[in-house]
């Protein structure tokens, strides 16, 4: 009988580890798809005491691709430097990959990242760029809804951790830098086609209140490899307890005014209205360069220490009310295209 007890008490913890695990921050790939792939797991850092930000990505194209026959095909890791206006890639082949199906847990040779730990190594022209980073998840935003993950379009974007509290070390061009709760962030990205233009608005470090989160993704994908008539841009917005989501899936009205140098987004509903509008001037980008499973080059335009302010309305008596104002100088900003 103890055998027993002891038996289910087992399968019951770990059938609650399970229950826990984000399906939509695991492996996506289907085993045996031969057509054109991207993955990728995206991390960023900000230290406000500083100024100073960083990010960190783990991907692989064409994982089905071993014999290098696709001219994006490729396993690799990458780092940014802001500050340093520095960017450092290793590249990989497919067969250094693994990332598992039933948990966040990815490995590219000796790099290694999961949704509670991340850690990496880049040798560049004779400088050192580590990291060892502890990553504590706040909230996170399903973007859209019931179709993450059916393939609806061709790019799917998913934050996995929209909010989140990073503390480690830093290592770029030889120099340390350590912290502890340091806002962050981690975000997903799939699919077979990059889009024609993406967007991406997002903090969790506003002046007016410590506990408020934004996040802003999406842009003009395809939809089986042929464009659609509207953008597929999501808002999702966490402020004093309330969750606000703008969906188009759930058939919200999102308007975008979006090009490189001009990001101004709005959602609304019967009930609510949010309006976003970030700037950074030209200097504080870096030009992160993605390259499709075909071998073009996706350009995205980005930084992590933009100015962003979001507008709150309720609607009272058939007239859009304001009820709160927030603004940041660390919004993470990027204009992505071909």
């Amino acid at each position: 009988m103890k055998t027993l007890i002891t038996t289910l008490f087992v399968l019951l913890l770990n059938f609650s580890a399970f229950a826990e695990v984000d399906p939509f921050n695991t492996y996506q790939y289907q085993q045996g798809n031969t057509s054109p792939w991207f993955e990728w797991w995206y991390y960023k850092v900000v230290l406000p005491e500083t100024g100073e930000s960083f990010y960190f990505v783990y991907g692989v194209v064409n994982p089905w691709d071993k014999d290098q026959k696709m001219a994006g095909t490729r396993a690799y890791v990458g780092m940014g430097d802001f500050n340093d206006n520095t960017v450092v890639e290793n590249k990989f082949p497919v067969t250094d990959f693994y990332a598992s199906k039933t948990q966040t847990l990815i490995q590219v040779k000796n790099n290694q990242a999961t949704d509670v730990n991340f850690s990496g190594n880049i040798d560049h022209n004779s400088s050192v760029y580590s990291w060892d980073i502890s990553i504590q998840k706040d909230w996170s935003y399903n973007p859209v809804s019931w179709a993450l993950g059916k393939g609806i379009t061709d790019i799917e974007w998913y934050p996995a951790q929209a909010s989140a509290r990073c503390s480690g070390t830093i290592i770029s061009n030889n120099q340390l830098r350590q912290f502890t709760d340091a806002p962050c962030y981690q975000d997903r990205n799939w699919g077979k086609q990059f889009p024609k233009w993406w967007t991406w608005i997002v903090s969790n470090q506003f002046k007016e209140n410590a506990d408020s989160v934004l996040a802003v993704g999406g842009g003009l994908p395809q939809y089986y490899g042929k464009d659609i008539p509207f953008s597929g841009v999501s808002i999702g917005l966490r402020h004093k307890g309330v969750n606000y989501h703008f969906r188009p899936n759930d058939l919200d009205l999102v308007k975008t005014n979006v090009s490189m140098g001009n990001w101004e987004v709005s959602g609304e509903n019967g009930k609510y209205k949010v309006t976003v509008s970030a700037f950074a001037p030209k200097e504080k980008f870096m030009d992160l360069q993605f390259v499709t499973p075909t071998g073009e080059v996706f350009h995205d335009y980005e930084t992590l220490t933009g100015k962003a302010t979001v507008k709150i309305y309720q609607k009272k008596l058939l007239r859009w009310t304001l009820l709160d104002t927030l603004t940041t100088d660390f919004a993470g900003i990027e204009y992505g295209s071909h």
